[in-house]
Formats: structure tokens, sequence, C-alpha cells
């Protein structure tokens, strides 16, 4: 956080995964530029989205390229790449453990 922070590669309306921010304080900021504009006389249109399960989704190898596009690179890159790398997953049902899926190629951990 301290990289993209300092390089300002996250936009200021960015609030989740931020210090002090919050889906709440987004949610505030939202609420109120949409009770100022008819005060201001101006229009607004608004689309809310909502992508469902949407860090389950990611593509491990899209989220490295991205990483690297951003600065993250060396060490941290490389454990990240790592640690994504090296996820699996298996059932554990009354003790007993299924066989172990295939490479899990998408989400974030």
């Amino acid at each position: 956080m301290k990289h993209f922070e300092q390089f300002h590669i996250l936009c200021n309306e960015q609030h989740s995964f931020r210090k002090t921010r919050s889906c709440e304080s987004q949610l505030l900021i939202a609420v109120q530029d949409l009770a100022k504009t008819p005060d201001d006389g101006e229009l607004m249109d608004c689309i809310l989205l909502d992508f469902s399960k949407a860090f389950d989704k990611v593509p491990h190898k899209h989220l490295l390229t991205k990483l690297d596009y951003y600065g993250v690179r060396g060490n941290i890159l490389a454990w990240t790449e790592e640690f994504l790398s090296s996820c699996s997953q298996k059932v554990v049902v009354n003790g007993k453990d299924s066989k172990e899926a295939p490479p899990v190629l998408s989400g974030v951990p």
C-alpha cells in the first residue's frame, strides 16, 4: 500500500483496503454527492454495479501482470507469485481428505 500511495496509483475514490477508508465512507460520500447535486441545479446519472464474487474471479496471471505494471517487483512480486502458485484445495469431511483438486488459477486468498 505504501508503494501504491507513494506513486498515486490508486484513485482518490478507491476506499476498500485503504487506511481510514471503508465501504461505509464510500457510501457516505456517494449519498452526499447525490443529495448535493439537485441543490447545485445539476443533473446526475448514476449506475451502481455489484460484481458478485469479484475477488473469486481474478486470474492470478492477470493480477501478477498488473502488479508488475504498477511497479511491484523483485522479492514482493516473487513472493506473491509463489504464494498464489501454491494454492490448492480439497474437502475434509469427518477428518477424511478428498483428493486435491486441480490447481487454483484465480481468486484472491
